[in-house]
């Protein structure tokens, strides 16, 4: 009974030593993985970091305005260029404004047109008939 208690009792230190060697490898191996990726976090951070400083230079509004004067060659905005609601003909139902914050109209967009699931069916139909003779008839005409 001694001799097999001492062979369990080995073989259980045996175990709990293999176990503990692979354990304490295991966390050297993830010890390893962890400063790895916080040195790609550190190396990312200092991209992002020089990225934004970079973000920061192309969108200087001084930078931007000297680009605009030597390659766009922009004028001001006269004042003869701008107009009221007021100034806009009586048709202006046609034509869908769009103002800015103070009030003026800048811009016009046409009425979009009425897609044919808008309009009722016999108008959709209405409006895909196409001012062409028909297969029906062409048909007819060969035959004869």
């Amino acid at each position: 009974m001694t001799r097999a208690m001492t062979f369990i009792g080995l073989f259980l230190t045996i175990v709990i030593g293999a176990g503990t060697y692979w354990v304490s490898h295991e966390v050297e191996r993830l010890e390893k993985q962890y400063a790895a990726i916080q040195s790609e976090i550190l190396t990312e951070q200092e991209s992002i970091h020089v990225l934004d400083a970079e973000w920061s230079y192309l969108n200087n509004p001084q930078r931007i305005e000297t680009l605009a004067k030597t390659y766009l060659k922009l004028d001001q905005i006269a004042t003869i260029q701008m107009a009221s609601i007021d100034d806009l003909s009586e048709d202006a139902d046609l034509h869908q404004y769009r103002l800015d914050k103070f009030g003026e109209a800048v811009a016009f967009l046409p009425v979009p047109r009425p897609r044919p699931g808008d309009l009722a069916a016999d108008e959709a139909a209405e409006a895909m008939i196409i001012n062409s003779p028909s297969l029906s008839s062409l048909s007819q005409g060969d035959g004869q």
